[in-house]
């Protein structure tokens, strides 16, 4: 589901032009997480740092949080590596 270019998942296949800042901050943390395909994390996070969906998800607060965790995602793993050693 990968678009290249510009550089982002797709909602489905059959969906390529649909695109979530959400979602595709979520699948990077996952990527990051597992460390693969960390060129396409980088190729997602500069397309959404400009793109807009003009809709309420723009102003949603959440999206903005998994931009963060997309951006940094050590503090966010972290974070979870703990947990998980306890």
């Amino acid at each position: 589901m990968w678009v290249e270019p510009p550089g982002y998942f797709s909602r489905a296949p059959q969906l390529r032009e649909t695109k979530f800042a959400f979602t595709n901050y979520g699948v990077s943390l996952g990527l990051q997480a597992a460390n693969v395909w960390l060129g396409r994390v980088e190729r997602l996070n500069a397309f959404f740092e400009d793109w807009r969906s003009g809709d309420e998800y723009d102003r949603e607060a959440i999206t903005w949080v998994m931009a963060c965790t997309s951006h940094l995602p050590d503090a966010f793993l972290s974070v979870v590596n703990d947990r998980l050693k306890r």
